[in-house]
Formats: C-alpha cells, sequence, structure tokens
C-alpha cells in the first residue's frame, strides 16, 4: 500500500504532521493484524484433528493411568496398536503429518488431561523433512519433557527414534543425528527412555530395508510395525503389566 501523504489538502501544516502519523500508525496495526492472522493459520492445520479427539473423549474419555502414544503419521496408520501392545492399554494420538512443534502446541489437549503412565512420542521424521536442523528439533523435545516433567511428574516417556525410510534415505543421515542426540537427551531426564526401532529397520550393510514399506516407501505395512512391536512391546510389558 502507498500512501500519499504529500497530498495538496488545503490544511495547517500541524494537522497534515497528525494525519500523516495517523495513517502510518493504521498501516501497522493492519500489518500486525495480518501477522496474527497468518499465525493463527498455521496453528491450527490440526485444529478440527484435535477438536475431533475432544470429541471422541466426550463420548467416551479414555481410562487414566493408561499409555499413550502420540506423533505424526507412523503413530496414525498404526492400527494394530491396541492389539500389538494387549493386555495392556493403550490411547492413540498421532495426527497427521505433524512436527514436534505442533505436538508441543496441543499437548495440554491430546497429553496432560489423560494422566497417562506413560507417554510414547514420534515426531522427527516430518521435522526433518521441512528442512529444520537438529538443534531445533531438540530443542521442541526439551519443552516438551520440562512441560510434562512439570505437569506430570511421575509419568514416563519414551522417544521412539527417527525411522529410515526409502523416500526419505537422503535425510537419514540428518535423522541419524537426530536420533543420537535424542539417546543422550532421555539419559539427562529421569523417567524418559530412548527407544531404537531405526537399527532393527537397517540391513547387515546398513541400507535401508525396502521390505518393510507400503507403495508409497515412506509408511509402513505389517512387517515395519512388526519391528516396533518387537522392540516396544517387550518394554512396557516388563514395566506396566500388573
Amino acid at each position: 500500500m502507498r500512501l500519499n501523504l504529500e497530498s495538496n489538502l488545503i490544511m495547517p501544516e500541524n494537522h497534515k504532521r497528525i494525519l500523516k502519523v495517523f495513517l502510518i500508525s493504521v498501516v501497522s496495526c493492519a500489518g500486525i493484524v495480518y501477522l496474527a492472522q497468518g499465525n493463527q493459520t498455521n496453528e491450527s492445520r490440526w485444529e478440527s484433528r484435535i477438536q475431533a479427539f475432544e470429541t471422541q473423549d466426550q463420548d467416551s474419555f479414555p481410562p487414566s493411568n493408561a499409555i499413550l502414544f502420540v506423533g505424526s503419521s507412523s503413530i496414525v496408520f498404526w492400527r494394530s496398536l491396541a492389539d500389538d501392545m494387549a493386555p495392556l492399554t493403550v490411547i492413540n494420538r498421532g495426527f497427521g503429518g505433524s512436527q514436534m512443534f505442533e505436538l508441543n502446541q496441543f499437548r495440554d489437549r491430546i497429553v496432560v488431561p489423560y494422566k497417562p503412565k506413560a507417554v510414547l512420542v514420534y515426531e522427527g521424521d516430518n521435522d526433518v523433512a521441512s528442512g529444520k536442523d537438529p538443534d531445533e528439533i531438540l530443542s521442541e523435545y526439551q519443552d516438551f519433557l520440562s512441560h510434562l516433567h512439570k505437569n506430570l511428574p511421575e509419568t514416563d516417556v519414551y522417544l521412539i527414534a527417527v525411522k529410515p525410510s526409502i523416500s526419505r534415505k537422503h535425510l537419514w543421515p540428518v535423522m541419524q543425528d537426530v536420533n543420537r542426540r535424542l539417546q543422550v537427551l532421555a539419559t539427562q531426564h529421569g523417567h524418559v527412555e530412548f527407544l531404537d526401532i531405526a537399527t532393527p529397520m537397517l540391513n547387515d550393510d546398513g541400507s535401508i530395508n525396502p521390505d518393510l514399506f507400503v507403495a508409497d516407501n515412506l509408511h509402513m505395512n505389517a512387517a515395519g510395525y512388526a519391528i516396533w512391536t518387537e522392540v516396544i512391546r517387550p518394554k512396557l510389558m516388563a514395566r506396566y503389566r500388573d
């Protein structure tokens, strides 16, 4: 927007100065409103999905002291999760192609209210794919852990390693860096453990096993989830089976 503040309006100079300040203020406020609306759009791209969870909870609220799985599409598509973790009671609150900062945005709506005895987090996959560096990703994880330790101090947290995949094999070195950092991060906190589901998804030569994925070469098939189950279920059963 270009304002013609040097108009031929017939008015005293001091009035012109007042008008100029007023118009600049209006334009600045409009810019602030636009940016705020843009940020709100970004923050709300999963709002409908989160509201769907809340509607589901109104109909039947999950039992407290269950085991909560949260994260991106690898959690969403884990259709056999309840059977794979039986007889443990689990809650699946995965949402779309989320990133760690988005889980932080909704943690007070889909994590804290359930008062779970354990939270298993799978994020980082889409974070790396979006171009974020490991420092930024780890900062988001740290924020999540600090928030949970404050609000749910007795809840255990399991950090699921970022998985390798054929479609993102060019990003695997960065993902490995994130995994190393997550492993170290887990040792720096009580009630936190790192779960390495990534190494068993590799062949002996370090290449990614192509037999673990559906046609898009990103999401896992039943064989991929079987590996995750083999890593995760014994940990949970040893700690939480009554």
